[in-house]
């Protein structure tokens, strides 16, 4: 089973990754949690919530993951229930964030001591606290992804460039669907009674939790109109290279359709036609090809047309 635990003397941690039949048999054997909460654990959620449950709380939370082949943000879930004497974490194998957390304090004696003594609401903040710290370095590689757009978007254009603003545009929005739904949860728990969620300055912590889901919301917005402003710079510049490419290509056909006429005048086969017995004929009507399309090239000059 891919279950995991350390022990103090007043608290348990139970760490599940990857939890499938037997990790949920196992929870359902040991613990007497509602049945609606077994059946959010074996299935995928799609929002965040938290529900008081009969001797504990039960939080689903969802923390962006960047998937590097993809290059995508995905929605990774982790799944707590909090109770007097222990801190159940479900999670998949996505979050490394808190496997290496789990390690750290499983590996250390002083951490161990330092994120569990103070029960099980004070782990469930460094928990969380690790989850949210996290989100930063997510938030600089998308800043980084916009520093590499806005020094090519001058420069670039085509579909690589579009399918990065896409890209970008769509890890900002995925990144803000799974903050938003935070706030609801965060903002409950300072208000919670439960003995197990309060410890020394309980309320102050949380607050701590609440203060990073307002940063990184700012720092998501500030993405987003970014992102936006990129995204309508680089349209703008597309549409002008078009329209540029357009004026080149009327201007060429403009200048050379007086010598395509004078070339089909003198091309028709009818009785009269000039220099057609000519010796220089050839070069006769060459000249005023030339000569038409000078003119042309005279006139758009003169009225600064290009």
């Amino acid at each position: 089973m891919n279950i995991k635990t350390i022990f103090t003397k007043n608290l348990r941690w139970i760490d599940i990754v990857n939890p499938g039949s037997e990790e949920i048999e196992w929870l359902r054997t040991n613990f007497r949690f509602h049945n609606l909460h077994f059946q959010a654990v074996a299935e995928a959620q799609h929002r965040t919530h938290i529900d008081e449950g009969d001797g504990y709380d039960f939080i689903v939370l969802l923390f962006p993951v960047y998937d590097r082949a993809a290059q995508e943000i995905i929605p990774g879930e982790v799944d707590f229930f909090v109770g007097r004497d222990f801190l159940i974490t479900v999670h998949y194998n996505q979050i490394h964030t808190l496997k290496t957390f789990f390690n750290e304090t499983r590996n250390s004696t002083d951490l161990r001591a330092a994120r569990m003594q103070k029960g099980s609401g004070y782990l469930l903040y460094k928990t969380l606290d690790s989850l949210f710290r996290r989100s930063y370095p997510i938030l600089d590689h998308i800043s980084e992804d916009i520093t590499e757009i806005e020094s090519g978007i001058f420069h670039k254009t085509g579909v690589d460039l579009l399918s990065k603003i896409a890209l970008m545009k769509k890890n900002i929005i995925e990144f803000r669907k799974m903050m938003k739904t935070h706030h609801y949860v965060l903002a409950k728990l300072p208000k919670r009674t439960a003995s197990y969620l309060n410890f020394p300055q309980s309320k102050l912590y949380y607050r701590d939790l609440l203060e990073y889901f307002e940063n990184i919301w700012d720092i998501l917005e500030a993405l987003k109109e970014t992102a936006d402003t990129l995204a309508d710079t680089n349209q703008s510049l597309v549409a002008h290279r078009l329209n540029q490419l357009t004026r080149n290509i009327s201007i060429m056909s403009a200048i050379v359709l007086p010598a395509t006429l004078v070339a089909f005048i003198f091309a028709v086969e009818i009785p009269g036609r000039p220099f057609h017995d000519s010796p220089i004929g050839f070069w006769i009507v060459a000249g005023l090809m030339t000569l038409a399309s000078l003119l042309m090239l005279w006139l758009f000059k003169h009225k600064k047309w290009f």
